[in-house]
Protein backbone atom coordinates (compact mmCIF):
# COMPACT_ATOMS: atom_id res chain seq x y z
CA UNK A 1 0.00 0.00 0.00
CA UNK A 2 2.04 2.54 -1.05
CA UNK A 3 0.10 5.17 -3.28
CA UNK A 4 -0.88 8.70 -1.16
CA UNK A 5 -3.20 11.01 -1.28
CA UNK A 6 -1.85 14.08 -2.51
CA UNK A 7 -2.18 17.21 -4.12
CA UNK A 8 0.64 17.06 -6.63
CA UNK A 9 2.62 19.93 -6.02
CA UNK A 10 0.68 22.51 -8.54
CA UNK A 11 2.43 25.70 -9.28
CA UNK A 12 1.53 29.18 -7.59
CA UNK A 13 2.52 32.17 -9.42
CA UNK A 14 6.44 32.87 -9.50
CA UNK A 15 7.85 34.47 -6.38
CA UNK A 16 4.45 34.35 -4.63
CA UNK A 17 2.79 32.25 -1.89
CA UNK A 18 1.15 29.31 -1.92
CA UNK A 19 0.21 26.29 0.40
CA UNK A 20 1.64 23.59 1.81
CA UNK A 21 -0.18 20.56 3.23
CA UNK A 22 0.87 18.26 5.73
CA UNK A 23 -1.77 16.34 6.67
CA UNK A 24 -4.88 15.72 7.59
CA UNK A 25 -6.32 15.30 11.01
CA UNK A 26 -9.88 15.47 12.90
CA UNK A 27 -11.32 18.60 12.98
CA UNK A 28 -10.89 19.45 16.49
CA UNK A 29 -7.01 19.18 16.56
CA UNK A 30 -5.07 22.08 17.59
CA UNK A 31 -1.40 23.01 16.32
CA UNK A 32 1.23 22.30 19.29
CA UNK A 33 2.60 25.49 20.35
CA UNK A 34 6.00 26.24 18.79
CA UNK A 35 5.95 23.82 15.89
CA UNK A 36 6.73 25.01 12.34
CA UNK A 37 6.73 24.36 9.01
CA UNK A 38 8.92 24.62 5.82
CA UNK A 39 10.72 27.47 6.28
CA UNK A 40 10.00 28.01 9.57
CA UNK A 41 6.27 29.31 8.60
CA UNK A 42 3.94 28.89 10.94
CA UNK A 43 1.06 26.48 10.66
CA UNK A 44 -2.71 26.42 10.53
CA UNK A 45 -5.55 24.58 10.43
CA UNK A 46 -8.18 24.72 7.32
CA UNK A 47 -11.01 23.42 8.90
CA UNK A 48 -13.71 21.64 7.11
CA UNK A 49 -16.58 19.78 8.49
CA UNK A 50 -15.12 17.39 11.06
CA UNK A 51 -11.93 17.04 9.61
CA UNK A 52 -9.16 20.17 9.35
CA UNK A 53 -6.09 20.42 7.13
CA UNK A 54 -2.67 21.01 8.11
CA UNK A 55 -1.13 24.27 5.99
CA UNK A 56 1.36 26.66 5.74
CA UNK A 57 2.40 29.25 3.50
CA UNK A 58 5.06 28.63 1.33
CA UNK A 59 7.08 30.63 -1.09
CA UNK A 60 6.32 29.18 -4.98
CA UNK A 61 9.49 29.97 -7.59
CA UNK A 62 12.10 28.81 -5.39
CA UNK A 63 13.63 24.99 -5.74
CA UNK A 64 11.89 22.89 -3.69
CA UNK A 65 12.92 19.54 -1.99
CA UNK A 66 16.21 19.95 -0.42
CA UNK A 67 16.54 17.69 2.64
CA UNK A 68 15.47 20.78 4.89
CA UNK A 69 12.16 20.82 3.31
CA UNK A 70 11.82 17.21 3.70
CA UNK A 71 12.70 17.38 7.41
CA UNK A 72 10.52 19.95 8.18
CA UNK A 73 7.20 18.03 6.63
CA UNK A 74 8.67 15.08 8.63
CA UNK A 75 8.74 16.71 12.11
CA UNK A 76 5.64 17.96 11.63
CA UNK A 77 3.77 15.38 10.63
CA UNK A 78 5.86 13.22 13.80
CA UNK A 79 4.74 15.65 16.25
CA UNK A 80 0.96 15.89 15.52
CA UNK A 81 1.18 11.96 15.37
CA UNK A 82 2.16 11.97 18.95
CA UNK A 83 -0.77 14.44 19.58
CA UNK A 84 -3.74 12.87 17.65
CA UNK A 85 -4.56 10.44 14.43
CA UNK A 86 -3.02 11.53 11.10
CA UNK A 87 -3.33 11.17 7.59
CA UNK A 88 -0.06 11.89 6.38
CA UNK A 89 0.20 13.55 3.06
CA UNK A 90 3.24 12.64 0.51
CA UNK A 91 6.15 15.11 0.47
CA UNK A 92 5.31 17.72 -1.84
CA UNK A 93 1.84 18.46 -1.67
CA UNK A 94 1.28 22.42 -2.41
CA UNK A 95 -2.08 24.05 -3.88
CA UNK A 96 -2.64 27.23 -4.91
CA UNK A 97 -4.27 29.03 -1.73
CA UNK A 98 -6.37 27.85 1.28
CA UNK A 99 -9.85 27.78 -0.29
CA UNK A 100 -8.38 25.74 -2.79
CA UNK A 101 -7.50 23.33 0.32
CA UNK A 102 -10.96 22.86 1.18
CA UNK A 103 -12.54 23.04 -2.36
CA UNK A 104 -10.12 21.00 -3.77
CA UNK A 105 -8.72 18.37 -1.37
CA UNK A 106 -10.69 18.31 1.58
CA UNK A 107 -14.51 18.67 0.85
CA UNK A 108 -14.33 16.28 -2.51
CA UNK A 109 -12.71 13.68 -0.52
CA UNK A 110 -13.69 14.11 3.04
CA UNK A 111 -15.50 10.90 3.44
CA UNK A 112 -12.51 8.58 2.00
CA UNK A 113 -10.25 11.11 4.57
CA UNK A 114 -13.02 10.74 7.29
CA UNK A 115 -12.50 6.60 7.04
CA UNK A 116 -9.19 6.52 7.03
CA UNK A 117 -8.59 8.37 9.91
CA UNK A 118 -11.27 6.35 11.50
CA UNK A 119 -9.46 3.44 10.39
CA UNK A 120 -5.98 5.07 11.66
CA UNK A 121 -7.06 6.09 15.28
CA UNK A 122 -5.53 4.30 18.66
CA UNK A 123 -2.78 2.69 16.01
CA UNK A 124 0.55 3.78 15.25
CA UNK A 125 2.92 2.54 12.75
CA UNK A 126 6.56 0.65 13.83
CA UNK A 127 9.47 -0.26 11.27
CA UNK A 128 10.76 -3.39 12.61
CA UNK A 129 14.97 -3.40 10.75
CA UNK A 130 17.03 -6.44 10.74
CA UNK A 131 20.62 -6.49 10.25
CA UNK A 132 22.95 -9.53 9.46
CA UNK A 133 26.01 -10.01 11.76
CA UNK A 134 27.87 -9.99 8.48
CA UNK A 135 30.48 -13.54 9.81
CA UNK A 136 27.51 -15.53 10.95
CA UNK A 137 25.73 -15.35 7.95
CA UNK A 138 28.72 -15.38 5.84
CA UNK A 139 28.91 -18.56 7.30
CA UNK A 140 25.85 -19.97 6.88
CA UNK A 141 25.84 -19.24 3.34
CA UNK A 142 28.91 -20.81 2.84
CA UNK A 143 27.73 -24.06 4.98
CA UNK A 144 24.51 -24.30 3.31
CA UNK A 145 26.21 -24.20 -0.52
CA UNK A 146 28.40 -26.76 -0.88
CA UNK A 147 30.05 -25.09 -4.53
CA UNK A 148 30.48 -21.83 -2.61
CA UNK A 149 32.44 -23.56 -0.02
CA UNK A 150 34.67 -25.29 -2.43
CA UNK A 151 34.93 -21.49 -4.31
CA UNK A 152 36.30 -20.56 -1.05
CA UNK A 153 38.57 -22.98 0.03
CA UNK A 154 40.00 -22.43 -3.23
CA UNK A 155 40.26 -18.85 -3.56
CA UNK A 156 41.69 -18.80 -0.38
CA UNK A 157 44.72 -20.66 -1.42
CA UNK A 158 45.67 -18.65 -4.07
CA UNK A 159 47.22 -15.35 -4.96
CA UNK A 160 45.28 -12.08 -4.94
CA UNK A 161 45.74 -11.79 -8.92
CA UNK A 162 44.68 -15.74 -9.39
CA UNK A 163 41.45 -17.48 -9.82
CA UNK A 164 39.72 -14.52 -10.76
CA UNK A 165 36.20 -16.36 -12.51
CA UNK A 166 36.45 -18.57 -9.23
CA UNK A 167 36.05 -15.34 -6.96
CA UNK A 168 33.53 -13.88 -9.60
CA UNK A 169 31.70 -16.98 -9.30
CA UNK A 170 31.76 -17.24 -5.58
CA UNK A 171 30.38 -13.43 -5.79
CA UNK A 172 27.53 -14.39 -6.92
CA UNK A 173 26.79 -17.44 -4.88
CA UNK A 174 27.03 -15.27 -2.02
CA UNK A 175 24.96 -12.20 -3.34
CA UNK A 176 22.06 -15.56 -4.26
CA UNK A 177 22.68 -16.93 -0.95
CA UNK A 178 22.06 -13.76 1.32
CA UNK A 179 18.71 -12.83 -1.09
CA UNK A 180 17.60 -16.00 -0.54
CA UNK A 181 18.28 -15.76 3.91
CA UNK A 182 16.51 -12.23 3.23
CA UNK A 183 13.13 -13.75 1.82
CA UNK A 184 13.52 -16.29 4.18
CA UNK A 185 14.21 -14.08 7.16
CA UNK A 186 11.94 -11.46 6.37
CA UNK A 187 9.09 -14.38 6.15
CA UNK A 188 10.05 -15.12 9.31
CA UNK A 189 10.19 -12.58 10.88
CA UNK A 190 6.32 -11.24 9.77
CA UNK A 191 5.21 -14.83 10.81
CA UNK A 192 6.29 -14.24 14.22
CA UNK A 193 5.54 -10.51 14.96
CA UNK A 194 1.81 -9.92 12.55
CA UNK A 195 -0.24 -11.50 15.18
CA UNK A 196 0.14 -8.55 17.22
CA UNK A 197 -0.52 -6.02 14.13
CA UNK A 198 -3.42 -5.06 12.38
CA UNK A 199 -1.55 -4.59 9.00
CA UNK A 200 1.86 -5.71 7.80
CA UNK A 201 3.70 -3.68 4.99
CA UNK A 202 6.97 -5.25 4.28
CA UNK A 203 9.82 -2.60 2.64
CA UNK A 204 12.89 -3.40 0.35
CA UNK A 205 15.81 -3.59 2.66
CA UNK A 206 18.68 -1.48 2.23
CA UNK A 207 21.75 -2.11 1.90
CA UNK A 208 23.88 -5.53 1.68
CA UNK A 209 23.67 -6.25 5.03
CA UNK A 210 20.24 -5.77 5.62
CA UNK A 211 18.36 -8.78 6.58
CA UNK A 212 14.63 -7.39 6.96
CA UNK A 213 12.63 -4.01 6.59
CA UNK A 214 8.97 -4.31 7.94
CA UNK A 215 6.30 -2.14 9.08
CA UNK A 216 3.75 -3.08 11.26
CA UNK A 217 0.43 -0.95 12.02
CA UNK A 218 0.00 -1.80 15.99
CA UNK A 219 -3.35 -0.88 17.94
CA UNK A 220 -2.55 0.34 21.38
CA UNK A 221 -3.67 -2.52 23.31
CA UNK A 222 -1.06 -5.04 21.64
CA UNK A 223 1.82 -2.82 21.82
CA UNK A 224 3.23 -4.45 24.81
CA UNK A 225 2.32 -7.87 22.79
CA UNK A 226 4.28 -6.63 19.98
CA UNK A 227 7.29 -5.18 21.48
CA UNK A 228 7.73 -8.62 23.33
CA UNK A 229 7.32 -10.71 20.21
CA UNK A 230 10.54 -8.56 18.96
CA UNK A 231 11.89 -9.09 21.90
CA UNK A 232 11.42 -12.72 21.57
CA UNK A 233 12.42 -12.82 18.40
CA UNK A 234 15.68 -10.88 18.65
CA UNK A 235 16.93 -13.58 21.27
CA UNK A 236 16.54 -16.42 18.87
CA UNK A 237 18.22 -14.80 16.27
CA UNK A 238 21.06 -13.63 18.71
CA UNK A 239 24.29 -13.63 16.83
CA UNK A 240 23.12 -13.34 13.49
CA UNK A 241 20.93 -10.50 13.02
CA UNK A 242 20.10 -7.41 15.32
CA UNK A 243 16.80 -6.26 15.29
CA UNK A 244 15.67 -2.75 16.09
CA UNK A 245 12.35 -1.11 16.49
CA UNK A 246 11.32 2.47 14.90
CA UNK A 247 8.49 4.18 16.16
CA UNK A 248 5.52 4.70 16.70
CA UNK A 249 5.47 6.94 13.52
CA UNK A 250 2.63 8.31 11.58
CA UNK A 251 1.11 5.49 9.51
CA UNK A 252 2.78 6.52 6.14
CA UNK A 253 2.85 2.90 4.88
CA UNK A 254 -0.40 2.21 6.00
CA UNK A 255 -2.28 5.08 4.10
CA UNK A 256 -4.73 3.17 1.36
CA UNK A 257 -4.57 3.60 -2.46
CA UNK A 258 -6.84 6.56 -3.50
CA UNK A 259 -9.66 4.59 -4.91
CA UNK A 260 -10.70 5.27 -8.60
CA UNK A 261 -13.61 7.42 -7.98
CA UNK A 262 -11.39 9.72 -5.48
CA UNK A 263 -8.87 9.52 -8.00
CA UNK A 264 -11.33 10.86 -10.97
CA UNK A 265 -13.13 13.40 -8.47
CA UNK A 266 -9.48 15.02 -8.00
CA UNK A 267 -8.35 15.10 -11.44
CA UNK A 268 -11.41 17.23 -12.42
Amino acid sequence: MTAHPEAEAREGRAGGEAVYVYAIVPGDTEVPEGLSGTDGAGLSLVRHGDLAAVVSEVVTGRPFGAREDLLAHERVVETLAGETTVLPLRFGAVVRSADAVTDELVAPHHDWFANVLADFAGRAEFIVVGTYVQDAVLREVLMEDPEAMRLRESVRRKPEDAGYYERVRLGELIVQGLEAKRQADGAALVEAIAPHAVAVTPRRPAGDEAAADVAFLVAEAERERFEQAVDDLGRRWAGRVRLRVIGPLAPYDFVPPITEREAASWGS
